[in-house]
C-alpha cells in the first residue's frame, strides 16, 4: 500500500510539472532549437559525467578509510554508478540503499558502514551545493530572491550543524567513549552501532573530514561544467556563464526533492525551464536546453551503472530483493 501511493505520487508530480515545462511551448519552435545544437559540446559534457564519478568514487574512499582503508577506487567507481543507475529506474530512490547492500557485499564489510557512509556523503552534498548556490547568487544577483538564499543559508547552517553533531556523537559511541560502555551489555546492539560507528569517524578526523568536504565542492563545482556547457551546445552561451550555471545546478537540485518519476523527468524540465526563462532565453530554448542536459546525464550514467551492474552477475529484481531484505 506504501509503495503504491508513494509511486503514485511521484507519477502524479511527474505529471504536473511536465506540463508546468510544455505550458506555452511552441513546437516547431523547440524542434528547431534542437536541431540548431553543435552536438561536439556533447563530448566535454561526457567527460563531465565520468569526471563526477570519479570525484564520487576518491571521496567515498576517504569516507570509508576507517572500515575499509584499502576500498579500490575502481570498483567504489562501480558502486556510485549503479547506485545512481538505481535510482534513475527504479522508484522510491532505492539507489542509496543498493549501493551500501553492495559496497557490503563486495568489499567484505558492514553495510551499516557503508550506509552510514552514504549518509555522511549525503549531508555533505548538501552542504557543498548550498555552499557554492549562496556565493553564485551573490556574484550573480537580481536571479534569487533573498528569501531563498536566506532560506540556503539556514538549510547550509543545519547542514554543518548536523555533520558537526554527528563528530561529536560518533565519538561518544566510538569504542571507549561512554555510550559504547554502556552498549557492552547489550552485544547485537553494541555490534550494530559500532559499524555504523564506522562510516562516520572519518569526521573526527580534521584531515580526512577536510579532503572530504573539498572533494564535495569540487564535484559540484564540476558538475556546474556541465550546464555551462549545455547552453553552448545549443548556441546560446549568452544566457549562461558559470555563476548562473551554478544557480542553474542548484535549482536542478532542488527539484530532486519533489516526487516524481525515477530520475526526476518532469521535475528537472519544469524547474531548469524555469531558470532560464529569468535569464531571458525564450520556452522553447529553456526546455530544449533541459531535454538536453538531462538526456546527457541520465543516459550515461544509467547506461554504464546497469552495464557494471550487470558485470556483478546481478539483475535491477535481484538487486531490489537484497535490498528489500535488510
Amino acid at each position: 500500500m506504501r509503495r503504491g501511493l508513494s509511486v503514485l505520487a511521484a507519477l502524479t508530480g511527474t505529471g504536473l510539472f511536465l506540463w508546468l515545462a510544455l505550458r506555452g511551448v511552441r513546437f516547431d519552435q523547440l524542434g528547431r532549437a534542437l536541431a540548431q545544437a553543435r552536438w561536439g559540446w556533447l563530448l566535454p559534457m561526457a567527460v563531465i559525467v565520468f569526471l563526477d564519478l570519479v570525484v564520487r568514487a576518491v571521496r567515498w574512499r576517504i569516507l570509508l578509510s576507517r572500515a575499509r582503508p584499502d576500498a579500490p577506487v575502481g570498483e567504489l567507481l562501480r558502486l556510485e554508478a549503479v547506485g545512481l543507475a538505481v535510482n534513475n529506474v527504479l522508484f522510491m530512490r532505492l539507489g542509496e540503499l543498493a549501493r551500501g547492500v553492495l559496497a557490503g557485499r563486495c568489499l567484505g564489510f558492514s553495510a551499516f558502514a557503508a550506509l552510514a557512509s552514504v549518509a555522511v556523503e549525503r549531508t555533505l552534498d548538501v552542504a557543498a551545493l548550498l555552499t557554492i548556490f549562496v556565493t553564485a547568487s551573490t556574484v550573480a544577483p537580481g536571479f534569487v530572491p533573498a528569501a531563498v538564499r536566506n532560506g540556503a543559508l539556514l538549510v547550509l547552517a543545519g547542514a554543518l550543524g548536523a555533520l558537526t553533531a554527528l563528530a561529536i556523537a560518533e565519538g561518544a559511541v566510538a569504542e571507549g567513549g561512554w555510550i559504547e560502555r554502556a552498549l557492552r551489555r547489550w552485544p547485537k546492539v553494541h555490534s550494530l552501532v559500532g559499524q555504523l560507528c564506522l562510516g562516520a569517524s572519518v569526521l573526527r578526523d580534521p584531515a580526512s573530514a577536510f579532503k572530504a568536504a573539498a572533494l564535495s565542492l569540487l564535484l559540484w563545482s564540476v558538475d556546474a561544467g556541465l550546464y555551462w556547457a549545455g547552453a553552448r551546445a545549443l548556441g546560446f552561451g549568452e544566457f549562461m556563464d558559470y555563476p548562473r550555471a551554478v544557480l542553474t545546478l542548484s535549482w536542478a537540485g532542488a527539484s530532486s526533492a519533489i516526487p516524481a518519476a525515477p530520475g526526476a523527468i518532469g521535475t528537472f524540465e519544469a524547474f531548469v525551464a524555469d531558470i532560464l526563462g529569468k535569464f531571458g532565453a525564450s520556452p522553447e530554448q529553456g526546455l530544449a536546453y533541459a531535454l538536453v542536459c538531462h538526456m546527457v546525464m541520465y543516459l550515461l550514467v544509467t547506461v554504464t551503472g546497469l552495464v557494471l551492474l550487470s558485470r556483478l552477475g546481478l539483475s535491477l529484481a535481484d538487486l531490489r530483493g537484497e535490498v528489500e531484505k535488510k
